[in-house]
């Protein structure tokens, strides 16, 4: 399948009502965005606004009634006409203009605008997102004093105990009203492995405390950043139990200005200030000021579901851990090279993280206490040591050894019932050479 055909199949599941029903009542989703330009209108008041994917035109009717003086919103699927259609019914036409087309291939009536917004992001952030496309559209068309909304991404992971999903989805095999279907439960399982499954996790659910695997500054980050992601991990297991996998979610924060990073920005209304726009002022008063009030959508477990819940990668065989376990891994997105929409996860179980491991990594102030690890120091295959890498290399290798002993008693099952079947056509065919004989035997006879 060629890049063209990807593209194509992903914007046609966007021309799917269906797909844009859901996301519109995704309330946590759509009132970040809302929240966000109605406090902050002043942002908007009077500026040019480029929609990047703006399906349903939802985000470019909110720049609008903020104050925003023109929006261009840009749709490659077919949703482009129902998005003309909404806003002419709304009486926006003449501020907000449908483009169709993918934002790489199309031009604006403007050089520059002011503000980007975009809903670009997909499960675990990555996947199928237009992050590329934002990227493109940030590089030509944003000015170099504009903002682009959202400002931040964050993606966190966490150890994860998935005993609920795992009696649902897996050990329901063993009993189907009844009857053993067992069989079915390796293909299941062998699924899973290769597809993430996109699920609400509860809170209780994780099995120690989450840790952030990357983090975008979306007014600079480039395309090479976000193709290929890969960092070192530790975790100290608080809660004693099954480990089935780890989950991933994000954070995306809406701010004016995702450099200077204050708690509060400001916008001067005092036309005697020459201070750059949407940076704090020191000559500004309050009254003469307009507080910038920052949003941040979450996916996490802990905050209200939406429709991208949470991503679960399942390890090849579930690992008992203990309370004070420390848990080591190495985690890796890489955009697919057919596909670049999707991304391959591979997560890589550690003995421990090297010194020199990510210097920028938050939890690289524990150095010492890695070092001073017991289980740092290279063990054998397999080890009964206790620790945890050791322990899931066991549980692997103790899964193997029953998928085969299975896979030997098919087998064996398959060669009896290929001698009976064998038998069973040699007993029919010697029946019909009797008969036949018999048949000769008595026309000779008559």
């Amino acid at each position: 399948m060629t890049e063209s055909d990807t593209s194509r199949d992903y914007f046609s599941s966007y021309g799917d009502l269906s797909v844009h029903e859901l996301m519109l009542k995704d309330r946590p989703r759509t009132e970040a965005y809302k929240n966000f330009i109605e406090k902050n209108a002043f942002l908007f008041r009077d500026k040019i606004v480029l929609d990047v994917g703006a399906g349903t035109g939802i985000l470019s009717l909110f720049a609008v009634r903020a104050g925003a003086k023109r929006v261009f919103a840009v749709e490659a699927s077919s949703m482009a006409n129902g998005c003309e259609k909404i806003i002419k019914l709304n009486k926006f036409d003449d501020r907000i203009t449908v483009i169709k087309g993918l934002i790489e291939e199309i031009e604006l009536p403007e050089p520059k605008v002011d503000i980007i917004l975009s809903e670009w992001m997909g499960f675990y952030l990555l996947h199928e997102s237009m992050l590329d496309s934002v990227i493109f559209a940030r590089e030509k068309w944003l000015d170099k004093d504009g903002i682009i909304l959202p400002s931040r991404a964050t993606i966190y992971i966490s150890p994860v105990n998935m005993q609920e999903y795992y009696g649902e989805h897996f050990e329901f095999w063993k009993d189907v009203y009844g009857f053993d279907f067992t069989p079915l439960l390796l293909s299941s399982l062998q699924s899973a492995l290769q597809k993430p499954a996109i699920t609400a996790v509860k809170p209780n659910e994780c099995v120690a405390s989450h840790k952030v695997l990357a983090n975008f500054d979306l007014s600079k980050v480039s395309l090479e950043e976000v193709q290929y992601l890969t960092k070192k991990l530790y975790f100290d297991v608080d809660k004693a139990g099954p480990m089935h996998g780890f989950a991933l979610w994000f954070d995306v924060e809406f701010d004016a200005d995702s450099k200077a990073q204050p708690d509060m920005l400001h916008k001067c209304n005092d036309n005697s200030c020459n201070h750059p726009p949407h940076f704090s002022c020191d000559n500004c008063t309050e009254q003469s000021c307009e507080s910038v009030h920052k949003i941040i959508l979450s996916t996490s477990p802990e905050c209200a579901e939406t429709h991208w819940k949470q991503t679960v990668c399942f390890l090849p065989a579930s690992l008992l851990v203990e309370k004070g376990d420390k848990l080591y891994c190495k985690m890796e997105l890489s955009q697919d090279e057919g596909n670049k929409r999707h991304y391959n996860i591979s997560i890589e179980m550690l003995e421990s993280i090297d010194d020199e491991s990510d210097e920028e990594d938050d939890d690289y102030e524990d150095e010492e206490d890695l070092r001073e690890d017991p289980d740092t120091k290279q063990h054998p295959i397999p080890c009964t040591c206790g620790a945890a890498r050791c322990r899931l290399i066991s549980a692997i290798m103790e899964k193997y050894d029953e998928e085969q002993s299975q896979l030997e008693m098919e087998a064996e099952f398959v060669d009896v019932s290929a001698e009976v079947n064998a038998a069973q056509i040699l007993d029919n065919d010697s029946i019909n050479l009797e008969s036949s004989e018999d048949v000769q035997d008595i026309t000779k006879a008559n």
